[in-house]
């Protein structure tokens, strides 16, 4: 009848729900056992609908802090912005710096890629310093990583030698085109007495040195 509770104990059939992507980057949520979307109003929900309209669309937001840093599945190596380059490289082995830091901006359905220097990423790798259609992704889940898709259906992915960051050819994401979001940890320099910065001397034994 459509009805929805949040009443089971555990998984079953009846909890298993479908996501279908939208062009627009909302998701609609079809019942896998009843192939019904679930949508509705603030005062009414159910799961009774047999085609997708704007009520049975929903938006996603990440449950974690917009800024993170990006990890390449296919290339194990972080993303950061190259200022010498003008662009977003792939080729860090560990995100360190306010430059392996992105902020993720929710807009209209999409998502924005941010650089420490409030520039967006457009999906030909350059960095602008407005947000627009270039600039917009929606995000797929994929085996529990995300893949980007710009304006054109096509998606992010790291290019070249340095790892470029830019929309390619594929128009479904493969190893290359997909991403971990890791939350960003808390860095600092610390600063001796003396003004000299407290660092790593690397031998036989790690040595802290100032």
């Amino acid at each position: 009848d459509g009805k929805v509770t949040c009443e089971a104990d555990g998984h079953n059939s009846d909890c298993r729900f479908l996501i279908v992507p939208q062009s627009d980057g909302r998701w609609a949520l079809q019942s896998e056992q009843y192939l019904r979307f679930f949508g509705g109003s603030r005062d009414y929900l159910s799961c009774f609908a047999q085609i997708i309209t704007d009520a049975e669309l929903w938006a996603m937001h990440l449950a974690l802090h917009p800024q993170a840093n990006l990890l390449s599945v296919a290339r194990k190596r972080y993303a950061h912005l190259s200022t010498e380059d003008g662009e977003i490289a792939v080729d860090r082995n560990i995100p360190w710096g306010v430059e392996a830091l992105l902020t993720l901006v929710y807009l209209d359905g999409k998502y924005c890629l941010k650089t420490c220097d409030s520039r967006f990423l457009s999906s030909d790798g350059k960095l602008l310093t407005e947000n627009g259609r270039a600039t917009a992704y929606t995000l797929e889940l994929k085996c529990g990583n995300l893949a980007f898709k710009d304006c054109e259906g096509k998606y992010l992915a790291p290019m070249g030698p340095t790892g470029t960051l830019r929309s390619g050819r594929c128009s479904k994401p493969g190893k290359d085109e997909l991403f971990d979001l890791e939350e960003s940890h808390p860095q600092v320099v610390l600063i001796a007495a003396n003004g000299r910065y407290v660092s790593n001397r690397q031998g036989k034994k790690t040595q802290t040195h100032i």
